[in-house]
């Protein structure tokens, strides 16, 4: 499916992202460029590539160097990066305001002009941002995180018609609970803080790492070249 493509992969060492990596392999994707954002365990898989990525848009431009020198363009790239956090509104101090915004925003926008300006994606591309269900519905002690998301699903609008011109995609997916990540400590503190209810609320369950997967690869395969601009929902019922 993916035959032929070079891809870029933000994000951390998540199962999520670990996921998103093998799926890749698997359909047979030439290169694939990993930028974690943190100290990753050896991922041993064919044709993969791993450059540091620090997740703040100001050391990017540094940072992504490497890439220039690989001297390869782009037909896709996935931004799973970013961070959760649970704070209630009394709480939202200027400085966690910035950082959430920082890293689950400004990072991808950065990431997306220095590709841009340095040439680096292919006519035809596919851009992915991974957004959340947070983004569209109201949450106790999620305002800041939701507002991130929000913003991060407009600049996908904005770039999407942006790039039409090139023929390039760029979308987002809403995604809800995910089982890989029910340990992660913001979302521990989510659902002590809703007693569960939230997560009751995912009519389906939670969602598994290969489904979110299988999702990802397919939009950036050519087996659909005009959806753009969309923010895709995967939550299992949950904004029913």
């Amino acid at each position: 499916m993916l035959k032929g493509k070079n891809l870029l992969i933000f994000g951390n060492s998540s199962g999520i992202v670990r996921q998103i990596l093998q799926k890749i392999s698997d359909a047979e994707a030439k290169q694939m460029v990993f930028c974690p954002e943190e100290n990753v365990d050896t991922i041993n898989l064919p044709n993969l590539r791993v450059i540091p990525f620090s997740g703040h848009p100001d050391a990017l431009s540094e940072q992504l160097k490497e890439l220039t020198e690989l001297k390869i363009s782009f037909d896709g790239v996935v931004f799973a990066g970013g961070i959760g956090g649970v704070r209630p509104a009394k709480l939202n101090s200027d400085s966690f305001v910035r950082q959430m915004f920082e890293r689950n925003v400004f990072a991808f926008l950065e990431v997306i002009r220095l590709l841009l300006k340095k040439r680096l994606l292919n006519e035809g591309a596919s851009i992915l941002a991974l957004s959340s269900v947070s983004s569209i519905k109201g949450l106790k002690s999620k305002s800041v995180y939701s507002a991130s998301k929000a913003a991060l699903d407009a600049s996908v609008r904005g770039i999407a018609a942006e790039l039409s011109t090139k023929k390039i995609r760029v979308n987002s997916i809403q995604k809800g609970w995910v089982s890989s990540d029910m340990d992660l400590s913001f979302i521990k503190s989510n659902t002590a803080i809703s007693k569960d209810d939230d997560f009751s609320r995912q009519l389906l369950g939670a969602i598994e790492p290969e489904e979110l997967a299988n999702l990802i690869t397919f939009l950036l395969s050519d087996a659909v070249k005009t959806l753009t601009g969309q923010a895709i929902v995967l939550d299992g019922g949950y904004t029913l």
